[in-house]
């Protein structure tokens, strides 16, 4: 996950749509400097920690947006409904990770877009659920966002017929966000069950009240 949002995150950052649109290489290069681009990462559990780490390593400025406040070094940490604004307003680049509840279904719409900076980027690698498709396309094209990497959408995979697919400044990708590994998930396996047969709290468990 964390590759694929880092990639996400570069492209948007350095025009990359643009340039392939364009099937030419800009005569003056405009992409604004990593440290000015600033990138929040919404729902900031360990798939967002980890893209937030990766990121700031690379020069840019991270802030992650969860329900209760977490704490990574040299990342901004907002939470709760009264510090959303506040967040989506620093945001220039949106990655979306929130897992499926009942309250962010159709968070991505209108209303939120209208927080961001004007000509923000939208990664999306959540759920598709959360996405209004109509308001990321009205957005799109009156310009209050540039650009838009979505992975993941509902139906999935999307009509032959929906607009997605030929929008200028939309790129799909077939959810390859995150990927499973089988030694790496082989080993968490084992380390499960051994920590189950010594009575040891298991890694990844989901809170059922919560939905993730």
């Amino acid at each position: 996950m964390a590759a694929y949002i880092t990639f996400s995150v570069i492209s948007l950052h350095r025009g990359m749509p643009r340039y392939l649109t364009q099937q030419q290489r800009w005569l003056k290069h405009d992409a604004i400097a990593a440290s000015r681009c600033r990138i929040g990462i919404l729902g900031f559990g360990h798939l967002g920690q980890a893209s937030a780490r990766v990121l700031t390593t690379l020069g840019y400025p991270c802030s992650g947006w969860s329900r209760s406040q977490k704490h990574v070094e040299a990342v901004t940490s907002y939470f709760g409904d009264d510090q959303l604004g506040d967040f989506l307003a620093r945001s220039d680049i949106l990655v979306c990770l929130l897992a499926l509840t009942d309250l962010p279904r159709g968070l991505l719409d209108h209303n939120l877009f209208a927080q961001l900076p004007k000509g923000a980027g939208l990664v999306h690698a959540g759920r598709g659920q959360q996405l209004n498709h109509q308001d990321l396309i009205d957005a799109l094209d009156t310009g209050q966002l540039g650009h838009a990497i979505v992975d993941v959408t509902v139906p999935d995979p999307l009509p032959t017929d929906h607009p997605f697919w030929t929008h200028p400044s939309v790129w799909l990708t077939p959810h390859i966000a995150s990927e499973t590994h089988a030694e790496s998930s082989v080993k968490v396996l084992l380390d499960n069950i051994r920590r189950h047969q010594q009575g040891r709290p298991m890694n990844g468990l989901i809170d059922m009240k919560r939905g993730y």
